[in-house]
């Protein structure tokens, strides 16, 4: 029966494996949940329009608009910016541990409406929004988009939000 030899080069790619599996696990330890965002925030930001056109023409006097977020445990959000209500919005983790290693895409997404008019003068109606953001465990940071079907999102406001 012929003897199996070892060699360091065998066991250097279980060691290596041992190692980068421990890590991995170690690292998705420290991604952060849904649940960890429930509670309210709220902040202020520069609105000049909902659209590029209400920008871009200055036909909305630009002011400073309240945003107030209800977010639940179990990933619903419910609040205002401005006048405007959030419907039927839920809060999604946008990446793992992998993709913020890696510096790609943010921590969480938002998705949903806002229903009403944001300020006194913009357009109201019902608008979908994309609201990607990042949480540094005490704020939270991103853009608002409304999102059209065959149209650029565009961002409408800034997020920065404290509890």
């Amino acid at each position: 029966m012929p003897s199996m030899k070892t060699n360091s080069r065998t066991l250097i790619l279980p060691t290596v494996l041992a190692i980068l599996l421990s890590t991995s696990s170690l690292l998705a330890i420290e991604t952060t949940t849904v649940s960890n965002l429930a509670g309210q925030w709220h902040g202020k930001s520069r609105f000049t329009g909902i659209s590029y056109k209400e920008a871009t023409q200055k036909t909305i006097t630009p002011q400073d608009v309240e945003i107030v977020f209800y977010i639940s445990a179990n990933g619903k959000v419910t609040g205002r910016i401005g006048g405007a209500e959030l419907t039927n919005c839920i809060v999604a983790v946008n990446r793992g541990w992998f993709g913020r290693r890696l510096h790609l895409w943010t921590d969480f997404v938002i998705r949903g409406q806002i229903v009403g008019a944001v300020a006194p003068d913009p357009e109201s109606g019902t608008h979908p929004i994309n609201a990607p953001f990042n949480f540094d465990g005490t704020r939270i940071s991103g853009s608002i988009f409304v999102i059209y079907p065959m149209k650029y999102p565009y961002p409408f406001f800034s997020l920065r939000l404290s509890r």
